[in-house]
């Protein structure tokens, strides 16, 4: 079973500003803990969580997502990845990205920091040059990795920015172009799999790899565009826009759907220190899940 692909690139999407677009309001400092469960074909495929720390200097994201339930004991794999950097020009400036991982037995790895907007390797493991094509260092230039194009995307959404964007991404073997448009409002009904409903602006996403491609990829594979969604709501009052549901499309199993299942306020980063985040004030707000909520 291949990994998650440019599906998941379209649910970590790399967004930059649209070129005219108003300065919003700063958003207050966010440290949260987001759980997301994924259905497709009628079974539970994916379980993943994000510890997501927003500040008005930078941001910092981490990102576990592993297989489960039937899916995940025949086809077992986890991948857990983590990015940090600044805000600088209304865009994400990433500093490091990291992700290790093991699909099938078969263990990966990417290392990558940044130097005047380009992004170096400094580790990858496989290498994957025999069926793989390389990406030209010159076409790396100017993006963004899909971690730090997640948090990009919290922050743009949680200070009203709206999700009419466009941009390049580089996860250390692809490169994406991902649009987004605003989709409007629509209303999500009661699902027994979220303890959220109720209105949520959608975003319309597209993707699809500029180069990097397997090399056994014909011309329509290389073609073909990656179509996907994201629902922004208010999961509990006092919040911002988060992601609540989420939905794309699979080789394997057709349409596939995320629901925000739990939220909570995050741990401290480990080392404390001058560069620690700072927590949005969620003393009064309850933390909340599924199982807090009862859906009829």
């Amino acid at each position: 079973m291949r990994r998650l692909g440019a599906p998941l690139a379209l649910l970590l999407l790399a967004v930059l500003p649209t070129a005219g677009a108003e300065p919003a309001a700063p958003a207050p400092p966010v440290a949260l803990r987001l759980t997301y469960v994924t259905y497709a074909g009628g079974f539970t495929t994916v379980r993943l969580s994000a510890t997501l720390g927003l500040e008005a200097e930078g941001y910092r994201l981490a990102i576990d997502y592993r297989t489960v339930g039937t899916v995940g004991f025949l086809f077992p794999g986890h991948d857990m990845a983590a990015a940090q950097g600044t805000w600088q020009a209304g865009g994400a400036a990433p500093a490091s990205f990291q992700s290790a991982g093991d699909w099938g037995g078969r263990p990966f790895g990417v290392l990558m920091d940044y130097a005047d907007g380009a992004p170096e390797i400094r580790r990858l493991e496989p290498r994957q040059a025999a069926v793989r094509e390389s990406v030209p260092a010159a076409l790396r230039q100017h993006t963004i990795d899909t971690v730090s194009a997640m948090a990009l995307l919290f922050e743009r959404m949680a200070n009203g920015e709206g999700c009419r964007l466009a941009a390049r991404v580089f996860d250390g073997r692809r490169l994406m172009r991902l649009t987004s448009e605003a989709g409007g409002t629509e209303e999500l009904a009661a699902t027994i799999r979220s303890f959220f409903h109720g209105p949520a602006e959608k975003c319309d996403v597209t993707g699809q790899v500029l180069a990097g491609f397997l090399r056994s990829e014909g011309p329509a594979e290389r073609e073909r565009m990656h179509r996907g969604a994201v629902w922004f709501a208010h999961p509990i009052p006092g919040l911002p826009l988060l992601p609540v549901r989420m939905e794309f499309t699979t080789k394997w199993f057709g349409t596939a759907t995320m629901y925000l299942t739990d939220i909570r306020a995050a741990p401290k980063a480990a080392g404390g220190g001058a560069g620690e985040l700072r927590r949005l004030a969620l003393a009064p707000v309850p933390s909340i899940s599924q199982e807090d909520k009862t859906i009829h």
